[in-house]
């Protein structure tokens, strides 16, 4: 009786997989850091009663800069390996 022989997978369905995992994840943290300090910023806001969101404002910039940056390096990082 012979037995079943499995098919040869792709190596590279195994590197796309992997790469939609690392940049969903890359994805995600981008999320969770603009909203996380987006939010602070309007709690400030609202703490001191600012009639102009003055700290939304400058945290939600922060978080977008931060978010950019921690996804340029992790693409960096992912193409020297």
């Amino acid at each position: 009786m012979a037995t079943p022989q499995k098919e040869p997978q792709n190596e590279s369905s195994g590197k796309n997989v992997s790469s939609l995992v690392r940049y969903s994840g890359m994805a995600m943290q981008m999320l969770g850091t603009i909203l996380v300090f987006t939010y602070a910023g309007y709690k400030l806001d609202e703490w001191q009663q600012n009639k102009i969101p003055v700290w939304t404002l400058i945290l939600s910039l922060i978080s977008i800069a931060a978010s950019l940056y921690l996804l340029i390096t992790g693409i960096s990082r992912t193409g020297k390996q």
